[in-house]
């Protein structure tokens, strides 16, 4: 009998329910924890879309404008001239520390009832992505990575999209 059943008396790990999807964020860990975590990164990159990151950006600035709580101005986007776009729409933005936990704890307050569906699911992806990063990176003390990326949009895995799959 697992530890589930027997806390619920129903018998063995047979009779608890597989979970249905990806975990839900944010999940394991208390919110300052995770914010002091991204605020302790020297740098890191963030690769999107440009027009992911323009919302981002933008939803970040709101965030602290709007906010009843005093918070510091920590969220400082890198400059245009910091920002390298390709030729694909792809942005490579350098977010340090205090931007990065800025960013992270927009993700959080996004999960509110009073924000919109759209802002409750990018808030939820952006959110799991920088925590999944965050997680597997070395505790290493130091410089840092100066390669971490945390990657925000998803990939075609497809060569032709409109292949069909098999």
């Amino acid at each position: 009998m697992g530890i589930l059943g027997k806390r619920r008396g129903t018998g063995g790990t047979g009779n608890v329910p597989a979970q249905v999807g990806p975990a839900q964020w944010p999940a394991r860990h208390t919110r300052i924890d995770e914010v002091a975590k991204a605020a302790g990164i020297g740098v890191l990159r963030v690769r999107c879309h440009t027009t992911t990151w323009d919302y981002l950006q933008e939803e970040a600035k709101a965030h602290h404008k709007k906010s009843i709580r005093t918070r510091p101005k920590a969220f400082r986007p890198p400059t245009d001239d910091e920002i390298v776009t390709g030729a694909d729409g792809i942005v490579t933005v350098p977010l340090g520390g205090s931007s990065l936990a800025a960013l992270y704890d927009w993700c959080f307050e996004a999960q509110s009832i009073l924000n919109t569906e759209l802002e409750r699911g990018v808030g939820q992806r952006v959110g799991r992505a920088i925590s999944e990063a965050l997680e597997n990176r070395a505790a290493a003390r130091g410089q840092g990575d100066p390669s971490a990326v945390i990657w925000l949009d998803d990939q075609i895995a497809a060569d032709n999209p409109t292949a069909a799959q098999p």
